[in-house]
């Protein structure tokens, strides 16, 4: 039997045996590779969870929400981190080494409106949430959706700075939620570096968005002048949030063409799978070059 090796945890400075962790997505355990104690480990299991990107987008999302209206479990969680990443890729981002911006300017925009009508709160969820033009959102504001989507339920309580993180650690499995998406703390501090991702125009995000959302979507706003696409798709979004997505379904009929369906339809592989993928491919490429 192997001795456990007893260190100086570089957290609380204790001399103390590594940590044995296990890994969320395989159950395997092992030693800690990195000097800390089991006690410290503990603690900062969720740090990659909370202080990623999603980690600070979700503490805000919440605090505008209620502990009836946010996601019931991991599950839901898992949706709703697929859809920002989903949101995140669409905007586009571009930085000039002083700024950071949008390539599109898209919201996350509630379906039925996070300020219902007395005391009902729309749902932070997968199902009641769009990703549509910020102008429409803002407009859009509190009007509610014309027809009972079941999306709001009544206020409950408060999220706030100081229960935040112990309401996301009772419901959710944070440690496998941030190995399955590779989330990683944000850098503090240090100059930016200059970058451009393209985004996803107007007319692709609407299609994709219908169909995410159940509608059986064929088509996208092409062959008319970039105004006009946008001018069309914009209606059809307005549409949407004041008529139904019925009717908004067919009026991008109207206006659509058909397209190849992989262009409207959303990638949910998993980034741990595809780190998997990527490191098979490799191989494999290593084995064939290594048989010449």
């Amino acid at each position: 039997m192997s001795k456990q090796q007893v260190v100086t945890c570089k957290e609380c400075g204790k001399r103390r045996v590594k940590a044995l962790t296990t890994n969320p997505i395989t159950s395997k355990q092992r030693r800690s590779t990195i000097k800390i104690c089991q006690d410290c480990h503990s603690k900062t299991i969720d740090y990659k969870f909370f202080s990623s990107s999603f980690g600070q987008w979700l503490r805000r999302a919440f605090q505008r929400q209620c502990t009836n209206s946010i996601p019931s479990d991991t599950n839901e969680l898992r949706a709703l981190l697929h859809l920002w990443k989903f949101y995140r890729q669409a905007c586009g981002f571009k930085s000039d080494g002083q700024e950071v911006t949008k390539t599109y300017d898209y919201h996350l925009c509630h379906i039925d409106p996070i300020k219902g009508e007395g005391e009902l709160v729309g749902k932070l969820t997968y199902s009641n949430l769009m990703i549509a033009p910020a102008k429409l959102n803002r407009e859009h504001s509190n009007l509610p959706f014309p027809f009972t989507s079941k999306q709001s339920v009544l206020k409950g309580e408060n999220i706030t700075d100081s229960n935040f993180k112990d309401i996301c650690r009772e419901r959710y499995n944070l440690p496998l939620l941030a190995a399955e998406f590779c989330l990683i703390p944000q850098k503090k501090g240090g100059a930016l570096t200059e970058f451009t991702s393209s985004g996803v125009n107007i007319s692709t995000t609407l299609s994709k968005e219908l169909k995410r959302l159940g509608y059986p979507v064929t088509q996208t706003i092409t062959n008319h002048p970039p105004q006009t696409i946008e001018r069309l798709a914009n209606g059809v979004y307005d549409t949407f949030f004041k008529v139904g997505g019925t009717l908004a379904f067919k009026e991008l009929a109207q206006h659509g063409t058909q397209c190849d369906n992989s262009m409207i339809e959303y990638d949910f592989t998993l980034p741990h799978e595809r780190v998997k993928m990527a490191k098979e491919a490799k191989k494999l490429l290593e084995k064939e070059i290594a048989a010449f």
